[in-house]
Parts: structure tokens; C-alpha cells; sequence
């Protein structure tokens, strides 16, 4: 029988259940249109949209050539290519040359054609841009050097209305914003090889807007939000262009990070502290690199984090119950870890959330019946010795939730683009307040677990329920860290074993091992531990169970329930960019939820 506490929990986390659906579905005000940004006359802020199910890739809407477009934001290449073969595109001129951009197993073949571009109040009379031909299926499932290999019907191709399993409908290209070069940019290269290095047309979409406008300095900023988060709102970031966001002007005094390679939004990472112990650095791959230093590409196009293999593992050992199966990793829902990166001296700590995203699977179980159920899949991905690109990790989207980033090209070159050779750098400020999250954490997760998906299962648990997926299943190896002077105490980590034993009368959870960092069995789990903490003790006399009730209500009706410290000021002078419609059930891919990463080599 389940301890008493968790039965607490449990009922807590229902009456969570039952609030928070009764506030979702009544009818109540609509929010104010915007985004948590402060708007002036002087800041052009753009839309950007995101999966709202499950927190993949970032949008932007443009309109190229009369035609509206969503397009993914990408800080990992520069080029601007749309798919679509119906729409009525006004193209002002065409090249006669074409493009072939190649993204490890997918690529885009397409001729290089030129028509104005509208992004935000911002106009471009003439862009260049690769209007797909062909496109085998673009959005890497592996990195060069990564363990995960994509299953093949990821790499179908793009036809019509529908990209391809992975990509929401709808999207239909991708806008890169990183620099301007022969090497980044395949419009670039193709037309100074045809044309002459002298000539301007093949300039980037950004490279365009800033040389257009002269009172714009030569820097963008992204903030990016996170599904997951209970907070009020349809939008769910912001980019803005020659402009610092007045609510977060304190970026312009951050430590300027200069770019490490030629041609990506790349720096040095400082240090990595797990639970506030220090992960040790082995040597970069990235040559004349400081000792104890590592490089990172910042890519917004990468839904996930591609860590050196040793630093994933190093992770997970860190939070009891994690497998590993097949390269993919599994952490108990209601299991996270405390994780900072040091960059330019400042501390720079990763959401909870942040660790691990709600994925429904469906897998046969050992008596042979198909099972739809949750897991959280870590959004980490291992890489070889040999990194990626020349860098030795990629920060996407988990670290850049966490912070309000601006990307500055540096001055232009005489031929008024921005290649990034001298003088680019980035700077980061904060918005995760370490201290707060943990509460955010656990309200939020467990909100989201009871509306939106179905029973979790712990990971422990998985290789004995469905061999077939996840016999093969591994534990992470425990890694020798050093305890830093300013080390916490190490963040709470578990699994949901009330869910399960719920769903599974017959297994016997309560008895089945939780393998920490030592390998060694345990039998607390979080929502055991800290469910009545986060919720309160439900149960113990009627006055909790009515707080609860109203703090719960407050949290779906207002939004109070935030990432970090970020401030929600909205704006009602445009119409926000809302939440995509969720997948209909019945074409549901059971891995479309996989934390898909790509980065354009």
C-alpha cells in the first residue's frame, strides 16, 4: 500500500488536476494580445511561434513574395529557402543558378530567385532566397558524431502542405540568421562564383534589413519561452532587430562573449556545475583553446542540447532512475537536476524544465498489447570525441529558454555585410532564477502531466514492462565531480510511482529499484518526498485542500506560474502569434515527440 505521503501527493496533484481543467475550460477573459516584452515606438518586435505540445522548434512569419510563409528562426545557418510548389510566389527576378544546401541527411536543391520580403514592419524590395525544388526531409535526428541514428521515414520527402513527420504542418522553410560567407551562406558562395565577389544580391535576410536601416545598430535579440510553462499570454518569445528589449537593457552591460569560429554564433563555455559540483573539462577539440575552456555553437535551430557523451552521462547520474536506451535518454518525470554553465565569468543556470520533456510512446507490452503511456526524454544528445563542426557542444533551445541573448554581427564589411571575421560577439542575460525553479518545477510538471498526457512511467520500470523498446536499457556511470566553495545542496530528483501503481494495479512499483548515480536501489521518490512540500499537505485538515485550490487557480487563471524571473508585460497594439493546434490523435506518430536536433553543416 502506498505510504501515506504519497497518497497525499496524490490527492493533491488531482485537485491540481481538476482546478486547473475547470480554469482552462470556463470561459474567462482573453489575455491582452502581445508578447512579455515593454513595446516602443523606437522596438520592432517579431512574433515567434512554437510547438505548444511538445517545445520543439521556434517560427517566424514572413511574407515572401505576396505569399505568406512560417519559417523556422535559426541561428545555425544563413540562408532563407521556402518549399512550397502551389503557392503563387511573385518573383521579381531569377538567377539561373541554383543551391543545394546540405543538412547531414537532408538537404534542399533549389534555384536562387529574388522577391520582396516582409518580416515584421521590416521590408526588403529584393531578397534572394532558394525556392525548393527538391527536398529530402532537412531536420537532423543525428549530429555527425551523435549516437542516435534517424529512422528513415524522417527522411521523406517534403510534398505539399505536409514537411514530413517532425515538422509541425504548416512550416515551410527556414530563415537562417547567422553570418554572411562564401562558406555559411550556399546563396552567397554560388553568387559571387557567378557573379563576382563584389556583388551585394546574395546578402542575407539580416545583412539586408540592417544595411537598410541606418538607425538600427548591427545586433538581434532572441527570447525564447518554453510550452511547458502555466503562464498567461498566446506568444511565446521575441525577436528583436538593432534594438535591446527595455525590460532586459541590462544585456548591453553583460560580458561580451566574442565568436570562437569563423562563420557560427560560437564561445568559450567557461564551466559546467552539476548539482553545484563541478563537471571537469577534458581538452577541446577546437584548436588554441584555453585549458579548462570549451566551445559552443548557440543554435536556436537545435531543439535540443548536444553535449560531449561523458557530460551526458555525467547528467543523468546525477538525478536516480535514469536510463538510457539506444542513445536516448529517460529521467523520472518528476526527477531534474541543477544545471549551470559559466560563460565570460557569469553563471548561467538551466530551468528543471528544461532537463526533460513529457513524451507520449506507445509500445507492446510483455503480454503482447499496445500501450500508450508517458515518459520524459532527456534533451540531451552524446557526442564523440571529435564534436561537431570544430566545436566541442551545441547550446539550442534548453539554454536558450534561459536567457535574453543578443547576437551582434560587429561592423560591416565594405561590401556592407556582416561575415562575422572580426569584431562579432554575443551576450547573455539571465532569467532563471535557480532558487525559484524548483517550485516552478514540480507545480508546472505535474499540471502539465495530468492535463495533457497520459499516465507517466518510470524509466526503472520500462525494461521489464516492454523489453521489446527498452531491453537494452542502461544506467549511467557515476562521474567524479568537484565540489565547488559555492555548491547547494544537490537538487531533489525521483519518480512518479503513485501514477504508475495506478495504471498498473498488478506491478508491484513500490518494490521495484531506482538505480542512482552508484547504481545502488532506492526507494524514496520525489513525489513521495516532496509532493505535499510543493502542494501542501493535503489531507491534514480542510483549510490546505482550500488553498490549495485557490493557489491553483490562480496559477491557470492568471499565469502565475513563470520561467524564472521573466517578466510578462504585455503589449496590446499588435495580435500575437498563438499556440499551433495540437497533432490530431489519430495520425499521432509515437516519435514525433523525440527531441529532434539538426544543425546545418
Amino acid at each position: 500500500m502506498p505510504p501515506l505521503r504519497a497518497l497525499l501527493g496524490f490527492l493533491s496533484l488531482a485537485v491540481l488536476h481538476v482546478v486547473c481543467a475547470s480554469a482552462i475550460l470556463s470561459p474567462r477573459e482573453p489575455s491582452a494580445p502581445g508578447i512579455p516584452f515593454t513595446r516602443t515606438s523606437a522596438i520592432d518586435v517579431l512574433n515567434i511561434d512554437e510547438d505548444g505540445t511538445f517545445d520543439l522548434e521556434y517560427f517566424v512569419n514572413i511574407t515572401l513574395g505576396g505569399q505568406p510563409f512560417t519559417v523556422i528562426l535559426d541561428t545555425g545557418s544563413s540562408d532563407l529557402w521556402v518549399y512550397a510548389p502551389d503557392a503563387n510566389i511573385n518573383v521579381l527576378n531569377s538567377s539561373q543558378l541554383t543551391a543545394n544546401v546540405t543538412y547531414g541527411t537532408g538537404s534542399i536543391l533549389g534555384s536562387i530567385e529574388f522577391a520582396e520580403l516582409r518580416v515584421g514592419e521590416y521590408v526588403v524590395p529584393s531578397q534572394a532566397f532558394i525556392h525548393g525544388q527538391k527536398v529530402l526531409y532537412p531536420w537532423l535526428y543525428q549530429i555527425p558524431g551523435t549516437e542516435i541514428s534517424p529512422p528513415a521515414r524522417r527522411q521523406a520527402f517534403i510534398h505539399g502542405q505536409k514537411l514530413g513527420d517532425g515538422i509541425p504542418n504548416g512550416v515551410t522553410g527556414i530563415m537562417g540568421v547567422s553570418f554572411e560567407s562564401d562558406v555559411q551562406s550556399e546563396v552567397t558562395g554560388a553568387i559571387h562564383k557567378a557573379w563576382g565577389e563584389s556583388n551585394t544580391l546574395g546578402h542575407t535576410v539580416l545583412s539586408n534589413i540592417l544595411g537598410q536601416n541606418s538607425t538600427l545598430q548591427p545586433f538581434f535579440d532572441l527570447s525564447l519561452s518554453r510550452a511547458e510553462d502555466l503562464e498567461g499570454g498566446d506568444t511565446n518569445g521575441a525577436l528583436i532587430i538593432g534594438y535591446h528589449d527595455l525590460q532586459h537593457s541590462a544585456v548591453a552591460l553583460a560580458p561580451q562573449v566574442p565568436r570562437v569560429l569563423d562563420n557560427m554564433w560560437t564561445g568559450y563555455i567557461d564551466g559546467l556545475t552539476i548539482n553545484g559540483n563541478e563537471y571537469p573539462f577534458s581538452p577541446s577539440v577546437a584548436p588554441n583553446t584555453p585549458a579548462g575552456k570549451l566551445v559552443s555553437v548557440f543554435d536556436s535551430g537545435s531543439s535540443g542540447m548536444v553535449l560531449p557523451r561523458a557530460m551526458v552521462e555525467a547528467i543523468f547520474a546525477q538525478i536516480p532512475g535514469s536510463i538510457v536506451v539506444n542513445g536516448t535518454w529517460y529521467a523520472p518525470c518528476f526527477g531534474s537536476v541543477n544545471l549551470t554553465f559559466t560563460i565570460a565569468g557569469q553563471e548561467y543556470p538551466v530551468h528543471p524544465l528544461d532537463i526533460s520533456l513529457p513524451s507520449r510512446h506507445t509500445s507492446v507490452s510483455k503480454s503482447g498489447q499496445n500501450t500508450t503511456f508517458t515518459v520524459c526524454k532527456g534533451v540531451f544528445q552524446g557526442l564523440g570525441p571529435d564534436g561537431v563542426n570544430g566545436a566541442d557542444m551545441i547550446l539550442g533551445d534548453p539554454f536558450l529558454k534561459n536567457v535574453y541573448a543578443s547576437f551582434n554581427f560587429g561592423p560591416a564589411n565594405a561590401e556592407g555585410d556582416h561575415s562575422g571575421t572580426s569584431g562579432s560577439f554575443l551576450q547573455f542575460l539571465a532569467l532563471t532564477n535557480a532558487d525559484d525553479a524548483w517550485l516552478d518545477f514540480f507545480l508546472t510538471r505535474a499540471a502539465v502531466l495530468a492535463l495533457l498526457f497520459p499516465v507517466a512511467i518510470d524509466p526503472v520500470l520500462l525494461p521489464q514492462l516492454f523489453p521489446a523498446d527498452f531491453g537494452a536499457a542502461e544506467t549511467a556511470t557515476a562521474t567524479n565531480l568537484t565540489t565547488s566553495p559555492t555548491s547547494t545542496a544537490p537538487a531533489p530528483a525521483g519518480r512518479s510511482s503513485v501514477a504508475v501503481a495506478g495504471a498498473l494495479g498488478d506491478l508491484s512499483v513500490e518494490d521495484a529499484p531506482v538505480l542512482g548515480s552508484s547504481g545502488a536501489a532506492s526507494t524514496s521518490s520525489a513525489l513521495d518526498k516532496y509532493g505535499p512540500a510543493v502542494v501542501g499537505l493535503l489531507g491534514a485538515n480542510l483549510a490546505a485542500m482550500v488553498l490549495l485550490c485557490v493557489v491553483a487557480l490562480a496559477i491557470c487563471t492568471r499565469g502565475v506560474v513563470r520561467g524564472g524571473a521573466r517578466a510578462r508585460s504585455v503589449d496590446a497594439a499588435y495580435a500575437p502569434v498563438k499556440f499551433r493546434e495540437p497533432k490530431p490523435e489519430a495520425g499521432y506518430d509515437p516519435e514525433y515527440d523525440a527531441p529532434g536536433l539538426r544543425y546545418g553543416e
